[in-house]
């Protein structure tokens, strides 16, 4: 038994692979007769092999299905491959019939004449007595056609299932993914049309009950499918609906969902006309809302024209901001009442207008304003806004007005303008964003704001205001700076801030400061500080100086952390000056310029005073390490010393921050000398050598060589050094 079994099967086998390569050219032509019968239209075959393994039938290649005579003279559809297989009865009754057909690789093209039916209705409604093969498609293409002129709107990766059921009646099932012809589509879901058609009946109207899915998709895309001038749509959109009925008046009923996860549910009825290619589509809200959303649109598929309406009488605000909540949109509670009719049309654009009263969202009170709609613009404003500040004595008011245009060369405009307003409130009005804005807390500012985004572009800010009694984050500092007060000028390429009054910790500091929008160029400044510290400057500074644990400062074990990225990119340059700066014991005052690229910042030294002596030279600053490193090349001159003046000129460098910065320090060079006093030996007309200095436990240890004094008409050479315990030692020769 299992033998013969395995006979048939190898027997099976072989005749599935030889079948292909039979002689069968002569089949060709009864097969597109017989397949022209079935679909009521001409068929035309390249060639013609027999297949087993899919059911006995045949696989056509070069497939053209013509179109019927009403509907135009392009082919219905045209295949790669087609699989057609045999109906078996039909066969032992004489007759060549077929009980499906299985394209492959194919576009089919869906077309509605004018005044006639769509081509799809004139192919179910074959000859009487002929029925209707199984129509299968996968991964195909399907483009619509009115008229003469094909539309830009088309499915793509599309499977289709027609096939024939008792009385008549048609079973399809469809999915496809829309694209337009002019444009990509990203983030566009798949559609599902799922049920049945029954022809003709008593009623004289063919019968379509059908459900349709639209899978989450972008409601940009969503939109752009049926129009490419639409503004910007942010979020998610699907539907479910349920049409039935005869093709020129199909009841439709569904739930669209809008927002990840389908947070705004909308329940909407209407009619579809697949003749007329029109809809009409109203929502169905509760009466509470006192609203109401109506969608149109005609000449479907081919050149769309839709648009949209809603009518508004006395909504509950609330209600209006929670399904902005509902859909992504970060807005708060909010009290009030909105009427008005505002709409959208592919053609008209813009129209109609909203009214707002007693407004209470957040902290502002809107006692009423008016957006009004216009073709391609959306206006609101002046708009009074309201803010109760507990921190201010006086009422917080704004003047703020808005303006959106759709289209090329549109964008947003947003203008603030107020006397004074508490900065807690800029988040409110959309202001967070601005200039020095982004990193403001507490006080106050006054003047005027202006944000702009062209359609297609960045956003910019520009205007002019004051800003008074804030404090400002800034990275890299111990804590925020303290601005008493300071004039912004704001502009898209640059943004200016000016007669600055502030206060960095216990450093109190005047000047301006000002940085270009492109990332490249440095910030500029220019600041006057008052008597401080060189610890309160390194305790303020601390998160730029020091990284890393004790162990990576200190013993050099482990790696420091990599710089921040705010550090890495920082770019400055300009004039410090400062009226007395305590370095331990002396106090340095004058001016100098900074020049700070990343990790590395370099001071340049040029008339600073220490006491009545003169400073020159440069200090580069190394931040890439776990603690600062420091170098200075320069000079030190009139250093007043025993009568007489000391010229110091060398290198000294120091690394770590408070006592280790000071424990690490060490420097060499030349000095010079003039009148200089050495009890009990007389004056020292002129001295020069070179010197050395490092710190020890004790304190600091200076060595000098290659020493030459002049006393008197004498020439000492030696050497000089002065101990940790402050003695001095002095051993010089008679040179010859």
């Amino acid at each position: 038994m299992k033998r013969a079994v395995l006979i048939v099967l190898v027997v099976i086998a072989v005749l599935g692979a030889a079948l292909p390569f039979a002689p069968v050219a002569f089949l060709k032509g009864p097969m597109e007769r017989a397949l022209s019968r079935g679909l009521g239209r001409k068929v035309e075959i390249d060639s013609v092999s027999l297949t087993l393994f899919s059911g006995p039938g045949f696989s056509l290649s070069g497939v053209t299905i013509h179109e019927d005579p009403r509907a135009g003279i392009e082919p219905f559809a045209y295949a790669n491959t087609l699989d057609a297989t045999l109906d078996v009865l039909a066969l032992l009754g004489g007759s060549l019939e077929f009980s499906s057909l299985h394209f492959n690789d194919a576009t089919i093209n869906l077309v509605k004449p004018n005044d006639e039916v769509w081509n799809f209705q004139m192919l179910l409604d074959t000859s009487p007595g002929i029925p209707l093969p199984s129509l299968k498609m996968r991964g195909g293409r399907i483009n619509f056609k009115f008229g003469d002129t094909k539309a830009v709107v088309f499915f793509d990766d599309t499977d289709l299932d027609v096939s024939s059921r008792e009385n008549g009646a048609v079973e399809l099932r469809f999915s496809g993914a829309p694209a337009r012809t002019d444009r990509s589509l990203q983030g566009f879901g798949y559609f599902f049309v799922r049920g049945t058609s029954v022809p003709r009946g008593q009623s004289g109207k063919t019968q379509l009950n059908y459900r349709v899915e639209l899978e989450p998709s972008s409601l940009d895309s969503v939109a752009r499918l049926f129009s490419t001038s639409v503004p910007d749509l942010k979020g998610t959109a699907s539907l479910d609906a349920q049409i039935s009925g005869p093709p020129q008046q199909l009841d439709v009923k569904g739930l669209a969902q809008f927002g990840d996860g389908g947070k705004l549910r909308l329940d909407y009825k209407g009619a579809l006309n697949l003749a007329g290619h029109t809809l009409e589509l109203a929502s169905v809200l509760p009466q509470e809302l006192h609203a109401s959303i109506r969608l149109g649109a005609s000449n479907l598929l081919a050149t769309p024209q839709w648009d949209i309406a809603a009518e508004m009488d006395s909504m509950p605000l609330d209600a209006l901001l929670n399904i902005a909540r509902q859909v992504g949109a970060p807005v708060p509670a909010g009290q009030g009442t909105v009427s008005g009719n505002p709409g959208y049309g592919s053609a008209a654009g813009f129209s109609g207008n909203v009214e707002i009263r007693d407004a209470e969202v957040s902290a502002m009170k809107i006692p009423t304003a008016t957006l009004f709609f216009k073709k391609d613009k959306i206006l609101a404003g002046p708009v009074t806004v309201n803010f109760d500040d507990v921190d201010l004595k006086d009422k917080d008011t704004a003047e703020v007005q808005a303006t959106y245009q759709s289209g090329e060369g549109g964008g947003v405009e947003w203008k603030v303008s107020t006397r004074r307003m508490g900065i807690a409130n800029i988040r409110a009005l959309g202001l967070a964003g601005a200039p020095l804005f982004d990193r403001v807390s507490g006080g106050s500012w006054r003047g005027l704001l202006r944000y702009q985004q062209p359609a297609s572009g960045v956003g910019s800010w520009s205007g002019d205001f004051d800003v008074q009694d804030a404090q400002v984050r800034v990275d890299g500092l111990a804590a925020p700076v303290d601005v008493q007060a300071a004039a912004v000028s704001a502009k898209p390429e640059r943004v200016a801030l000016t007669r600055i009054k502030a206060r960095a910790g216990a450093i109190s500091f005047s000047g301006d400061f000002g940085w270009d929008a492109g990332a490249a160029a440095p910030s500029r400044f220019r600041l006057q500080a008052a008597k401080a510290d060189a610890a309160e400057v390194e305790r303020f500074f601390a998160p730029t100086l020091v990284r890393g644990g004790v162990l990576s400062r200190t013993l050099g074990i482990g790696s420091a952390p990599a710089a921040p990225e705010w550090l890495a990119n920082r770019k400055a340059e300009g004039t410090v000056t400062f009226d007395g700066l305590s370095v331990g014991g002396a106090v340095f005052s004058g001016a100098t310029r900074l020049a700070w690229t990343g990790t590395s910042v370099t001071l340049a030294a040029t008339n600073a005073k220490i006491a009545e002596a003169s400073v020159s030279g440069d200090l580069h600053v190394d931040l890439s390490a776990a603690a600062p490193r420091y170098q200075y090349t320069g000079a030190v001159k009139d250093v007043r010393y025993k009568g007489g003046v000391l010229d110091f000129e060398g290198k000294a460098e120091a690394d770590g921050s408070g006592a280790a910065l000071a424990a690490s320090l060490k420097a060499e060079g030349t000095l010079q000398g003039r009148s200089i006093t050495n009890p009990p030996d007389p004056e020292y007309r002129r001295a020069k050598g070179r010197f050395s200095l490092r710190m020890t436990p004790g304190g600091a240890q200076w060595n000098t060589t290659e020493l030459e004094v002049q006393q008197g008409t004498d020439t000492l050479i030696g050497e000089a050094a002065r101990q940790a315990d402050g003695k001095l030692t002095v051993k010089l020769n008679r040179g010859e």
